[in-house]
């Protein structure tokens, strides 16, 4: 499953971080043929080793600090970005690339990428349009635009905060649930007057 899935190869972290590209890469209008498009990549890939490793590092990581990690980590893959003449990368696009690359880490299991479980409740979800659509009939405020193109962390940060206030299970377990098409169970939900 994980060769069909992700590729070849056994360097686990970069495949999920590949594949975690392929999920949002159509929204980067032009990056194909952008003259320095191979030269953002290979730093940009760069950029997430260290970074993942940073949040690994955490001992004992609080939500606040996996947040101020998350915005940090966004905010750099965005400036990589724009240091190589592509303007168009914003914080919509790291979210993604981000939070999709921690499920497939979980996907790939412990055994394979030891250390990140510690993390998996502080995780965010993925914000894209299908489970945009999902988290609708909760409540969830939309956007102020397409997630791709939104390049407001605090108003990302504040969809984040709604998940987890709305919901008992991890942020991750909800998302896993909607995208699977199962309904939440009634121990998902919080009481509204906690929310």
């Amino acid at each position: 499953m994980i060769i069909l899935y992700f590729g070849r190869g056994n360097d686990y972290l970069r495949l999920c971080f590949n594949r975690a590209y392929g999920d949002f890469k159509r929204t980067l209008g032009g990056i194909r043929k952008h003259p320095r498009g191979v030269e953002v990549r290979r730093r940009a890939d760069e950029a997430l080793i260290e970074i993942f490793a940073d949040v690994k590092a955490i001992e004992t990581p609080t939500q606040q600090q996996f947040d101020d990690w998350h915005k940090s980590a966004c905010l750099r893959l965005a400036s990589i970005y724009r240091d190589c003449d592509y303007p168009s990368f914003f914080v919509g696009h790291a979210q993604k690339w981000l939070n999709m690359a921690f499920k497939y880490i979980y996907f790939m299991g412990e055994p394979r990428l030891p250390g990140f479980g510690k993390l998996y409740d502080l995780c965010h979800v993925p914000l894209d349009n299908i489970l945009i659509t999902d988290l609708s009939p909760f409540g969830f405020q939309n956007l102020p635009c397409a997630w791709s193109s939104l390049n407001d962390y605090e108003a990302y940060l504040d969809r984040q905060r709604w998940v987890r206030h709305h919901f008992s299970f991890a942020p991750l377990d909800v998302e896993f649930l909607l995208w699977m098409g199962k309904p939440l169970p009634p121990e998902a939900l919080r009481d509204s007057k906690s929310a």
